[in-house]
Parts: structure tokens; C-alpha cells; sequence
């Protein structure tokens, strides 16, 4: 009988798998059956190593079955052989799995490799490079050291990095740090710069990473909390120097002292505290100085400069204030000033440095303030320095300010930075023609707001002019009108990250305002809105454009809601939902969760849905006054019987849960965020077939 290559090629590849693959009972010596041999002889066989016999053919492309993963074609007998070609389909990466060859899909990846041993004291994972399986003993706090609860294991809390067998034991800190069952004993030490005879010297400048795990709070800082740890640090200058001193730490607050006698305070010349503190002096006397540093614990960083004397401040109070009234670009520095002046939107404590400018005839006034580190800075036009009213005062970075249609006349400008800084800034004073405010700027001017459509406007030359929840963000003032009650949703888009919109009866009483969000947009939805005309103020620290809205729609009558403070007296629901209307003011923290709204340990209250079939249930707080957390639970209202929680699921701080329910008692929780948001909420249910 003739064969072809390809048929033997075929045959030979079948007749390895058979023996490859056979039973683990097979052995070398085991008898195989002549007939099997003939067979395999006269007919095609598959890629599993069953005979079967394929389509009558006469040439090979009769055969293409499409697949790259096979070879086909026809064999002498006139019938169709496919073989595998594994090798096509590997795409020579080990830790997703061996990819194989299907005959009727080609290509199909292989079992991902999870190395999983089983063993819950080992890290198991897959090594690309290696091409194999790692396992490592278990060490969760990357010590260098297995956890102790398996074999072989000496770190006595594998959660925390500084405890351990290899770990020195700290004094006075109520904790085993070398895991030898035994606290604070008479070998104990203390980290190193921890007192005033073991200082870390930084003559020479740079950067020091430092640790205050362990250290004692043994020095007494102006502007540091007690409890905190205290390093030292000590450096000694032999001619007048200038100095910057940074210390700051990833996510923790970080303080530091300059002292010329350590751990003296009446020798204290400056305490920062911060994320980073910085501390900076024009000219120190030449001397030997201690930089005391205070920790929550943990590492952080120590950057210590020198540099040439800089000469004094000439402006540092009202009576010193530098002339300006030429206009232009003047270059500041707040080191080593002190906070002097009061201003509206400076800082308690923030330093502050003062200008003055004379208007021969009326002018609009343009400052802004930028600091070369970027920080947050605050400018401040008066009439009078450390007055009680101000024409202008912004803040921001940078703190930039627009005063219109200034009268002839002395003014004061102040310039201030953050308490916890005294940064280098740049300010600008520029005078124009005089010019109105644009309308929309003030409340007397304020633009009409048509309803149910979308108004586009600007913030270009606005000002800060009412007191509200954006802060010092610039505003543009609207107001709408309500022939009947309605039910309203007002946005606002400012084109930045951030827009804040408020909803205020009266404009010139800022303090009642009837609600106040921000988001990007910032929303509002306020239901039954009583007729009359209501203000809307929207706000942004960046960006010009803006769109502003306002819908409405008839509004709805909630169901008024109290004494559902606890499951056994929740307010039944049924199965054709509502809108619920309560107030978790005055309620019982009855309830927590375990997975959203930092467990929510506030006020709240309680709602019931018997269901007897399954059905989808879409509930929310939209509308209501605090920033709210739903939680549902099942047959309780224990933290155990909890199924689901949202925080912030829907518009601005709403909370949303939509959720395919089976039957049974299902308990709802409106609760609010941390321990104490609370207030007048809305409680929407809808309930639908599944």
C-alpha cells in the first residue's frame, strides 16, 4: 500500500498521542490488537485518537476546514485527515495557560496558572520570567520575616512592619516590638535623635529620611498637639545665614520647631505644623540652632537649605505699607513676617505684608498675588488697613481680585499666604478706566432665569460678592420665578472641576440658604418649591463659561414619615412605593454598616418591604437636605444581616440602590455618612417586576 508523507506524517503523530494519553494502567509490555493497527492503517483518525471516518475527497482543498491550528487534507484512500499543529496557537506566554487546539474552533486559550497551592501560609504567584509557579512564605508587612502562626514563622504581627524577631525594642511604648513576649524590658532603646544629647546633624544641608516610631513626646512645642512623637536635629552656621526647613511625610501631619537652646520653648523662633510644615528665616546670627520635629509616628522626610542673608522686611505692618500707586509687577517675600492685619478671607495666623495705592480720579483696580510654590495665597483691597470692610477679597492660587469704579482716594492692599508658609510671591497692580460690574455680578443687578431651559452665561470680570458655600470662588447671580408650587431641579456648569450652586430665598440674606451643592455639574433638587421668586447663585474657582438650568415639573406630595427610628417600628412600604418625607435630626443612632459611609454612626431611620415575589426595588434619597446612606438588610437590622449599602450612588451626595430582590422582609436604613450628618431627608421606592 503507497503512503504519502503527510498520511504517515498523520498516522505517526496519532499512534504517540494514543500511547501518550492511554490509561495510567498501560503498560510497556501490554498487548495491542492487530486489528487496531489496521484500522488505523485504513482511516482517518481525530485529534482525540478515535478513528472516524471524514468526507470523501479527491483533493487536499476539498479538505480546508479554516482552522490555522490544523493540517487537512486527502489522503490516498480519498478521504479527508486532520491533524493538530499545537504549537500555532501557543502564544508563548506561561502564566495564562497552555492554549490548545479545538477541531471545531481552533485556538482557544488554556487554564490561567494561579499557583494556588492551598496553603494559606504561602504567597503563591506566577513567575512570567521563570516560567513557573513562586512560593513564598507568608510575610503581609514585607518585613523579611514569615508570619508566626506558620511553620517556621517569627514575626509576631505580620500586619505591622516594625514588630518582629529582628526588631529592636522600643522603650515606653506599651508595645512588644521584638516579639519575645515581654514589653519595654531593660534592653529597650529609643530610636535614634530622640533627645537633645543624640541630635542628627544637618550643617551640611540636604535630606534626611527620618522615623519617629518609638520616640518619646518629651519636648514642648508651641504648635504641636501633645502626645506627638519628637526627634532632634541640630545644625551650626559660623556667619549669617538664611535657612529652609521642610519637613513633611506622606498623609500625615508633620510639625517643626526652631529653637536656639533645645527643647527650651521661650527659645522657640518658629513652629509650623503641616502637610509639609516649612519653616524659612531671612537671617539667622551665627549660632548653633535646634530643628525639634514631631510625628504621629512613621517615617517622613527632613530637607534642610542655606543660603545668603536676606535683607529685612520694610512693609511688615500698616504704617509701613509699600507705595504701589504706579501700578505694575512687585516682587514679595512673607519670611519672617507675622500675622498683623485683619482681612476677610485671610487666615487666623497667616503672615501678611501691607501695600497702599492713590487714586487721583476714579479707576477700576486689578491685583492678583501668586506664589512661586504654588500654595494658596489671599489679596485683600480696603479703605482702611485692618478696617472692617472690604471692597475686595479673594483667595486662591492665585488670589486675584477686581475692584470696579474705585473712587479718588488712599486704599490699602494686603497680601497674605497660609498660616502654616511664608512663601515667595509675585504681586500685580493694575489700573484702568472705570467700568460698572457686569450684570449678574451683585444681587442688585441679578439675571433673569427663564425655567425648563438652559441659559448659557459667564463668570469673565466676575467677583466674589456673596457670602455662600463656595468660599472666595467668584459668583454670578440669577433668579427665577414660581407662579404655583413646583418641583425643581437647578444645574449649573461652570466648566471646571468643581461648580457650586445655591438656592437662597432672599440674595441679600446669604445665611438662609435653602440648599447648597457642588459637583461637576452642581445640582440641586428641591421638591414643592412654594411659589414666589428664589436666587441662584453659582460659583467656580476656574473656567469662564457657564451653563445654568432650571426644570420643573408638578410637584409631588411626599408621605410624611416619624418614630421610625429602629426595625421593630420602621414605616411599612408597599409594593406601590412613594416618596417618604422625614427628619433623622433628632433620631437614635440605632444602626451601622460595615461597607459604605464610614458606618454610618449617625441618626436614622427605618423602612419594611414584605415581598412575596421577586422583584426589582430602586430606591433613593435624592432631594434631601444632608449627605445621606442607604442600607438594606435582611430579616435584621444588625450590621450581620446586612445585604447591601450605598453612599453617594446617585446625584451629589443621594445615595441609590437598585437590586433584583427575592421574597422576604427586607429592612431599609436611611442613615447619613460618619456620626453626625443628618437632617430632613426624601426616601423614593419603586417597585417593578424583576
Amino acid at each position: 500500500m503507497a503512503f504519502s508523507a503527510r498520511r504517515l506524517f498523520a498516522i505517526l503523530a496519532v499512534s504517540t498521542a494514543l500511547f501518550a494519553c492511554g490509561d495510567d494502567d498501560f503498560s510497556s509490555d501490554a498487548s495491542i490488537d492487530s486489528s487496531t493497527d489496521a484500522a488505523l492503517d485504513t482511516r482517518p483518525i481525530d485529534a482525540s485518537g478515535d478513528a472516524d471516518s471524514g468526507p470523501e475527497c479527491s483533493t487536499d482543498e476539498e479538505c480546508d476546514d479554516g482552522l490555522d491550528c490544523t493540517e487537512s487534507f486527502c489522503s490516498d484512500l480519498g478521504e479527508c485527515i486532520q491533524t493538530v499543529r499545537p504549537s500555532v496557537c501557543d502564544d508563548g506566554v506561561f502564566c495564562n495557560g497552555r492554549e490548545r487546539c479545538d477541531l471545531e474552533l481552533g485556538c482557544v486559550p488554556g487554564t490561567i496558572e494561579t499557583c494556588n497551592d492551598g496553603d494559606v501560609c504561602t504567597i503563591d504567584r506566577c513567575d512570567e520570567e521563570a516560567k513557573m509557579c513562586v512560593r513564598t512564605p507568608r510575610d503581609f508587612d514585607g518585613d523579611g520575616e514569615a508570619d508566626f502562626f506558620c511553620e517556621g514563622g517569627t514575626d509576631c504581627d505580620d500586619t505591622d512592619p516594625t514588630r518582629g524577631s529582628l526588631a529592636r525594642e522600643r522603650c515606653s511604648d506599651g508595645v512588644d516590638n521584638d516579639c519575645d513576649e515581654l514589653v519595654d524590658e531593660a534592653d529597650c532603646g529609643r530610636p535614634d535623635y530622640d533627645t537633645c544629647e543624640d541630635p542628627l546633624d544637618v550643617t551640611a544641608g540636604g535630606v534626611f529620611t527620618l522615623s519617629a516610631e518609638g520616640a518619646v513626646a518629651d519636648h514642648e512645642l508651641s504648635c504641636v498637639p501633645a502626645g506627638r512623637s519628637d526627634l532632634v536635629a541640630r545644625f551650626e552656621i559660623s556667619e549669617p545665614r538664611s535657612v529652609r526647613i521642610e519637613a513633611s511625610a506622606s498623609g500625615m501631619l508633620v510639625s517643626a520647631a526652631l529653637q536656639t537652646e533645645c527643647g527650651a520653648a521661650p527659645s522657640e523662633i518658629d513652629c509650623k505644623t503641616g502637610f509639609p510644615s516649612i519653616i524659612r528665616a531671612r537671617s539667622l546670627e551665627p549660632g548653633i540652632y535646634f530643628v525639634m520635629l514631631a510625628a504621629s509616628g512613621g517615617e517622613f522626610d527632613l530637607e534642610v537649605e542655606f543660603g545668603d542673608p536676606l535683607a529685612p522686611i520694610e512693609n511688615a505692618t500698616c504704617e509701613e505699607a509699600t507705595d504701589v500707586g504706579e501700578g505694575g509687577v512687585f516682587r514679595g517675600s512673607l519670611v519672617d513676617a507675622t500675622d498683623d492685619v485683619e482681612t476677610g478671607c485671610g487666615l487666623a495666623g497667616a503672615p501678611d505684608m501691607t501695600y497702599s495705592f492713590t487714586l487721583e480720579e476714579a479707576a477700576d483696580v486689578r491685583v492678583s498675588a501668586t506664589s512661586t510654590t504654588g500654595r494658596q495665597m489671599a489679596v485683600t483691597i480696603a479703605e482702611t488697613c485692618g478696617g472692617e470692610t472690604f471692597l475686595r477679597c479673594s483667595r486662591g492660587r492665585p488670589a486675584s481680585g477686581r475692584a470696579y469704579s474705585l473712587d479718588p482716594g488712599t486704599y490699602s492692599l494686603v497680601v497674605e499666604a497660609s498660616p502654616s508658609e511664608e512663601p515667595d510671591f509675585v504681586l500685580n497692580v493694575d489700573f484702568e478706566e472705570p467700568t460698572a460690574p457686569p450684570e449678574g455680578d451683585t444681587c442688585s443687578t441679578a439675571l433673569a432665569l427663564p425655567v425648563d431651559t438652559m441659559t448659557p452665561g459667564t463668570l469673565a470680570g466676575f467677583q466674589d460678592d456673596v457670602p455662600s458655600c463656595g468660599g472666595f470662588a467668584r459668583d454670578a447671580i440669577y433668579y427665577f420665578d414660581l407662579e404655583e408650587s413646583r418641583d425643581v431641579v437647578i444645574s449649573a456648569d461652570a466648566e471646571g472641576p468643581r461648580t457650586w450652586v445655591s438656592l437662597l430665598p432672599d440674595c441679600t440674606v446669604p445665611e438662609d440658604v435653602l440648599r447648597c451643592e457642588t459637583g461637576n455639574p452642581g445640582e440641586i433638587r428641591v421638591r414643592n418649591l412654594e411659589a414666589g421668586r428664589h436666587y441662584v447663585l453659582v460659583e467656580a474657582l476656574t473656567g469662564t463659561g457657564l451653563n445654568v438650568a432650571v426644570e420643573t415639573s408638578e410637584p409631588t406630595t411626599p408621605i410624611e414619615v416619624s418614630g421610625n427610628e429602629t426595625c421593630e417600628s420602621a414605616h411599612e412600604l408597599t409594593l406601590l412605593g412613594g416618596l417618604y418625607h422625614g427628619d433623622t435630626s433628632g433620631n437614635l443612632r440605632s444602626y451601622t454598616t460595615r461597607s459604605c459611609g464610614s458606618e454610618a454612626r449617625a441618626p436614622d431611620a427605618a423602612f419594611v418591604l414584605d415581598l412575596r415575589l421577586r422583584r426589582r426595588v430602586l430606591v433613593t434619597t435624592a432631594g434631601s437636605s444632608f449627605d445621606t446612606v442607604v442600607h438594606r438588610h435582611l430579616g435584621m437590622c444588625e450590621s450581620s444581616g446586612e445585604e447591601s449599602c450605598n453612599d453617594d450612588g446617585g446625584d451629589r451626595s443621594a445615595s441609590v440602590l437598585d437590586e433584583i430582590l427575592d421574597p422576604g422582609l427586607h429592612y431599609y436604613i436611611v442613615d447619613g455618612w460618619g456620626d453626625f450628618s443628618s437632617g430632613e431627608y426624601f426616601f423614593e421606592v419603586v417597585v417593578d417586576a424583576p
